[in-house]
């Protein structure tokens, strides 16, 4: 599927390594900022001014691999960058932390209610299976999704979770799998698949996290490759805001390149 751009918004107020690598030299941050439940994060370089705005960021996804790692390396190594911390959780905490002014922006996947947001594409990832190293879709180059039926996914969250998980799934592979929540982070759910209590899946830039026993596939065609917006409130009008977009924007362009 070819990557599109798309921008909208309601009325109401690196490449490092290539996808199925390894990445040794991600930093303890970095594989922290992705597995910490819903909870925030300080700055983490404390020289830094704190009277200078802050920038607050919303993920819900790995900083292991891809567009976003770069994007946060980038954005964070700026001298005269406003400080950033960052709060992690599913979809629908980032929506709603952005929603009531908890962060400044949020990055998401599948479909949300926008109300009072401003919401913009920038970058899309494969869905990836994970499954123990030692499960038979494991001697496969990629998943087709009728070989998931009689699996059960793993799912992190509340049944709210569930409710967005199953209908995420339905609109991806065509149909609803069976999906078991657990009150646990996306780490812990990798461990357990690790463990062999059943797969889960995952999008492209957790490729770079290392879980002992679990093994990476893409799911096959004609699952696409889904995409990820930024998601920020209307009324944020602070400067540190439009300069992370801009950053964001121009490392998305390339990536369509």
């Amino acid at each position: 599927m070819t990557p599109t751009s798309s921008q909208g918004v309601c009325d109401d107020d690196d490449r490092d390594h290539p996808p199925g690598s390894r990445n040794p030299s991600a930093t303890g941050f970095e594989r922290a900022a992705a597995a910490f439940g819903y909870r925030e994060m300080g700055n983490p370089f404390p020289s830094i001014d704190e009277h200078r705005p802050t920038l607050r960021i919303g993920l819900c996804s790995s900083l292991s691999w891809g567009y976003l790692r770069n994007l946060i390396r980038q954005v964070g190594s700026e001298s005269r960058g406003a400080p950033l911390t960052f709060l992690t959780g599913s979809p629908h905490e980032i929506i709603r932390a952005a929603s009531r002014g908890g962060i400044d922006i949020g990055f998401v996947y599948g479909e949300h209610d926008w109300a009072r947001l401003q919401y913009e594409e920038l970058w899309r990832e494969p869905l990836m299976v994970l499954m123990p190293d030692g499960h038979p879709l494991a001697n496969e180059s990629d998943v087709k999704p009728e070989a998931l039926r009689g699996e059960t996914l793993l799912v992190a969250g509340d049944k709210a979770e569930h409710a967005f998980h199953t209908e995420f799934l339905n609109q991806a592979i065509g149909w609803t799998p069976a999906v078991r929540t657990l009150p646990v982070d996306q780490a812990t759910v990798s461990d357990l698949v690790g463990l062999g209590f059943g797969l889960a899946l995952t999008t492209g830039s957790a490729l770079g996290a290392f879980h002992p026993g679990v093994a990476y596939r893409p799911l096959a065609a004609p699952v696409g490759t889904i995409s990820f917006h930024a998601v920020w409130r209307l009324s944020n009008r602070q400067e540190p805001l439009f300069h992370f977009l801009d950053a964001a924007r121009a490392l998305a362009a390339a990536w369509r390149g």
